[in-house]
């Protein structure tokens, strides 16, 4: 299950585990809160620790953090910071994406009006290959481009995407790839 580390807590931690979801993956981002706050992030990274430790003592032993590259005024050390603490908590899988500005979305329309300060490429490359170098070394092997997993906890549903296997999605949003079609489930709640 997705979690937000600020809308995640432990008595949710527990039901998740009850209902035997077996995998959390918490949406980190960043390591420093001036970056969490500038990308509009509403937990600080205290809050992930706390969730990250909760779900440790709750019992989850598949725990993805995503986090993000290439981000506005991150410097290739906020990355590195990021990579050491997240690799130093001992998720079993790292997900590390580079931003892409998206249309129709508060970063794409910042961009249009020439107000973001975006990442040049050569810094975005270097970046991402030090994500490669630094977890590789700590024994996260790369299945995918932007997916790191220790032995065993690739994550099934990224493998059935890139194998074109059917899926079926439960719950508000969520999509669906069955019988050669793809949908997806309503995103209003009063309709779900």
């Amino acid at each position: 299950t997705e979690a937000n580390p600020k809308t995640v807590d432990e008595v949710k931690l527990r039901e998740y585990k009850a209902m035997d979801i077996n995998r959390i993956s918490f949406g980190v981002q960043a390591w420093q809160d001036n970056i969490l706050k500038s990308l509009g992030r509403i937990h600080t990274i205290d809050d992930f620790i706390k969730n990250m430790s909760q779900a440790r003592n709750i019992g989850f032993k598949n725990i993805n953090a995503d986090i993000m590259f290439a981000l506005p005024n991150q410097t290739l050390s906020d990355w590195e910071e990021t990579l050491e603490k997240i690799i130093k908590l001992n998720p079993e899988h790292i997900s590390a994406y580079s931003l892409i500005i998206e249309d129709g979305t508060p970063f794409g329309k910042m961009y249009d009006e020439g107000k973001l300060k975006t990442c040049d490429e050569a810094l975005d490359r270097e970046m991402y290959y030090l994500a490669k170098e630094m977890m590789s070394d700590k024994g996260y092997h790369q299945y995918e481009i932007s997916n790191f997993a220790k032995e065993g906890f690739e994550c099934y549903h990224n493998k059935v995407y890139w194998r074109c296997d059917e899926y079926i999605g439960y719950g508000i949003g969520s999509h669906s790839y069955f019988n050669g079609e793809r949908f997806n489930n309503t995103y209003d709640i009063e309709k779900y």
